[in-house]
């Protein structure tokens, strides 16, 4: 069995770190979602609407929860953890990783991943000639 160390629990986590890493984490995310919104093959069927919800009881190994609310009501859970920026989006296998919608993945994927949400293939327009 091998073990991603970026999963491990994060000794001394802050969670005012966790909450400042949130917003760096949101911007990186709404520039991904426009470059993905680019792609003519795709379309965004939902989008980020509003601000995230803190879900302290969600709280696992020193990640802090928060909910991110998409406007077709669908909510994405995010568990950031409460480490100094730079750590978590370092390039090593140990950088902690985050938890988006339950999947553990690094920072630059974790940005692709919830910047991916509500995207959906364009159907094939050749298909209907």
């Amino acid at each position: 069995m091998i073990i991603n160390p970026g999963t491990q629990p994060v000794p001394d986590a802050r969670e005012d770190l966790a909450a400042a890493a949130l917003e760096t984490f949101l911007a990186a995310v709404r520039e991904r979602a426009a470059e993905l919104e680019q792609a003519p093959i795709r379309y965004r069927e939902a989008r980020i609407d509003g601000e995230p919800v803190r879900v302290s009881e969600a709280d696992q190994e020193g990640r802090f929860a928060w909910d991110v609310p998409f406007s077709d009501g669908r909510r994405v859970r995010l568990l950031i953890p409460g480490v100094e920026l730079a750590a978590m989006q370092g390039l090593s296998a140990a950088a902690p990783c985050l938890w988006v919608g339950g999947e553990a993945v690094w920072w630059s994927d974790a940005v692709g991943l919830l910047a991916g949400e509500g995207m959906r293939l364009k159907p094939d327009q050749s298909a209907e000639r």
